[in-house]
């Protein structure tokens, strides 16, 4: 390969992050509710107009903020990359954009599931690698009448979470314990336990997914959310090697159905999903008895 064909390369993918990094600096202008220059502002305004995002501000200020995490989140994992590119896989970050990026993302989550129309009413809730806590807070606004309880194994989120659920008055409705997948003992606990399986390796999750099942009460639901690739070879090559490094596997949809069926689950099916969210949830049911 010459050098001139890497520096092409290189030119090629830097727009794409000048763009991002452009588009987040517009959102963090709108949250904040502060100006920049005139010069800037207009250059900025250009850029979400090549993106063809010329209305930006028909979008609710709580999805900007999920866009603007998201943006963050995947900065700070690039900048982190490129400072320890020889770490060993997991989940080690303490960088608050990382942490708190992915809490904004998933606070999407519970809506999602709540799309299942077997899932518009949920008494009791578990968030498995809760985090920051800010899905569970979600999980607590969005079933005013569930209890939820979030497990985590990380100490700088869970320290982060405590003051999330303090912050938004749920520490009456919201229990967040250190304790991992694989020591779960909670039996017949729960109407619906949420695992995001792209933070998990595939033999941790083989091995947790009898005790969530367990955990679930008899006709409980189990929804395992997978991240979908988006289908060009770039996009699949940096995903797959993104999940890995933060510790989890890739898991097909076909397998996530196997996994459940394989513990009895029944009504096992991928829910549908809009077309801008690369989520899917697929779910099972614990039988009745």
């Amino acid at each position: 390969m010459a050098f001139e064909e890497l520096m092409t390369a290189i030119q090629q993918r830097l727009v794409g992050m000048q763009a991002l990094a452009a588009l987040g600096a517009g959102l963090e202008l709108r949250l904040s509710h502060t100006e920049a220059p005139p010069e800037v502002a207009a250059r900025l305004r250009a850029v979400e107009t090549a993106m063809g995002l010329e209305r930006l501000d028909d979008i609710p200020p709580p999805q900007q903020a999920i866009a603007l995490g998201l943006i963050r989140t995947y900065v700070a994992h690039a900048v982190e990359l490129l400072d320890d590119p020889a770490r060993e896989p997991g989940w080690t970050y303490t960088q608050p954009e990382i942490l708190d990026g992915w809490g904004r993302a998933s606070t999407m989550v519970p809506a999602l599931i709540k799309m299942a129309p077997e899932l518009e009413h949920v008494e009791s809730f578990l968030d498995v690698g809760t985090g920051v806590g800010l899905l569970a807070v979600a999980a607590a606004n969005i079933w005013p009448d569930a209890s939820v309880t979030g497990i985590d194994v990380w100490g700088p989120s869970l320290d982060r979470a405590r003051a999330n659920v303090k912050e938004a008055a749920l520490d009456e409705r919201i229990t967040l314990r250190n304790q991992d997948i694989r020591d779960l003992d909670d039996v017949d606990a729960f109407d619906c336990a949420w695992v995001p399986t792209f933070f998990l390796p595939d033999a941790a999750l083989r091995a947790a997914l009898p005790r969530v099942v367990a955990a679930v009460r008899p006709g409980g639901w189990i929804v395992l959310g997978r991240l979908d690739a988006p289908p060009d070879a770039l996009a699949r090559a940096t995903h797959g090697f993104a999940t890995v490094r933060d510790g989890g596997d890739e898991l097909a949809s076909a397998q996530a159905i196997d996994l459940l069926a394989a513990e009895g689950c029944q009504e096992v099916r991928a829910l549908p999903r809009p077309a801008a969210v690369p989520l899917e949830l697929v779910i099972g049911r614990r039988p009745l008895g």
